[in-house]
């Protein structure tokens, strides 16, 4: 973080200094109680329980911000203890405080898909020219918001944020954070529903970006979701930039081809015709393109600079990723998530790449839904029938639901294997996949399989 002096966050935070150093310098700032987080010059917000300074004395100086001093322990003369009325109320005045000395544009991207590579391409778009600071992978937990806002530097020319949304609350904080310019909204699918009381209240989480981007900052949002088609986009007081393939879109998708290992699509904006190509399969990676390029074009950034970039885009590991595989099959690893929405992309591509090959779909539980696991399983039993897939194998208690619902809307059983374990998914593809074959691995992160998977790799 850029150091700074505790003088200059007093009047924010209407803190006093009632023991210790008046005006000690902050060079970190940490709010959860671990002494293997503590440094030299450690700003720490102290909300709860008694604290012991006793182990603490061998740094050059901490700060401690405390509404209730009497639970402070064993401070010694490195200790400088800030007396305020409520903690969390200072904490975020902090917070705001910091933000605003960093003038670097921000973006925030939320979705329940394609955050992660519309980030990266983002990153990618302006990194051969700028530095750009972003969220590692797609390690975007809330508790990590404070460690990314103080990671920033001040050779940093660009901050590219990932927001994910677990609870209800969880955007808001973000913003609170970041602040960002340019706000993203990828899509609304079904996701992290056990975090949520129903569906309603996880899609209205995500649609709070209309109203959290400040009135001077900018939406890119994508115009074709079922969920944004049902606002008026005009009654916003603030700007909004809408993608897709609907003919009123901003960023007008046109025409989408399959390439090899790659996508090649038509992109119109105000009358303006290009053609970009992008490594990675599927109509959502051109979905995910397109934000990226919108979102660069809010920032300066010609629309024509921004596509050409992206066709040299290196492409993310378990991204809807094309290797080889067993027996000589072509494997599509797509383990990074796993949703209906990303689902149906997957079965898209599978039927793309197939050209008329043998398709195999293995599918693993989807985690994260809660009371609502039975139900959005079945939906993928749904969307899975309707698809021409020679073999599909399911693994794990819930993904079974996929198969039987699968058989209901009239798939053959015997193209349906349920798996309790991945080695008996092994061991019949070993026995059944061929240089014909095309393979879809779908699991959630949170059960990747990965020994599995890489079984089926051949490097």
């Amino acid at each position: 973080m850029k150091p700074i002096y505790l003088q200059d966050l007093l009047p924010f935070m209407k803190g006093k200094v009632i023991v210790g150093e008046t005006n000690p310098l902050i060079r970190h700032v940490i709010k959860i109680p671990k002494y293997s987080l503590l440094k030299d010059h450690t700003l720490y917000f102290h909300t709860k329980g008694i604290l012991s300074l006793k182990t603490s004395n061998h740094f050059k100086q901490l700060t401690i911000i405390t509404s209730k001093p009497d639970l402070l322990r064993n401070a010694g003369r490195n200790v400088t203890i800030v007396l305020v009325k409520n903690v969390r109320m200072a904490y975020w005045r902090f917070v705001d405080f910091y933000r605003n000395t960093l003038k670097i544009p921000f973006v925030a991207i939320t979705g329940t898909c394609g955050k992660t590579t519309t980030k990266e391409m983002i990153s990618w778009i302006f990194s051969h020219k700028f530095n750009v600071y972003k969220t590692i992978r797609n390690e975007n937990d809330p508790s990590r918001h404070l460690d990314y806002l103080l990671g920033i530097k001040q050779s940093d020319d660009l901050a590219v944020m990932e927001t994910a949304v677990a609870v209800p609350g969880h955007l808001k904080r973000a913003y609170q954070y970041f602040k960002p310019h340019v706000g993203i909204l990828t899509s609304i699918g079904i996701d992290h529903l056990n975090g949520f009381p129903d569906l309603d209240s996880y899609i209205n989480e995500k649609l709070s970006i209309f109203s959290l981007i400040d009135s001077k900052g900018t939406i890119v949002v994508n115009g074709d979701d079922d969920h944004v088609r049902k606002i008026d986009l005009k009654k916003m007081n603030k700007k909004i930039v809408t993608f897709g393939m609907n003919n009123i879109a901003d960023f007008k998708i046109g025409k989408i081809m399959y390439g090899e290992n790659k996508m090649k699509f038509h992109l119109i904006h105000s009358q303006n015709s290009y053609i970009f190509e992008v490594p990675g399969l599927g109509k959502h990676n051109v979905y995910n393109a397109t934000a990226a390029i919108a979102a660069a074009y809010q920032l300066g950034m010609s629309i024509e600079s921004a596509g050409k970039r992206l066709a040299s885009f290196p492409l993310l590991p378990r991204h809807v990723e094309i290797v080889r595989g067993i027996n000589g099959s072509t494997l599509i690893d797509d383990t990074w998530s796993s949703n209906p929405t990303s689902i149906e992309s997957s079965l898209d591509v599978l039927t793309n790449v197939a050209k008329g090959n043998k398709k195999i779909a293995v599918f693993g539980d989807i985690k994260y839904l809660g009371d609502k696991t039975s139900e959005i399983h079945k939906l993928v039993g749904d969307i899975v029938a309707k698809e021409e897939i020679d073999y599909l194998l399911t693994i794990g208690n819930e993904a079974e639901l996929i198969g039987l619902q699968a058989i209901k809307n009239g798939m053959d059983s015997k193209k349906i294997l349920h798996c309790q374990d991945p080695k008996k998914a092994f061991e019949f593809l070993s026995d059944t996949a061929d240089e014909d074959s095309i393979i879809l691995i779908k699991t959630s992160m949170y059960q990747s399989y990965k020994k599995f998977v890489n079984s089926l790799r051949v490097n």
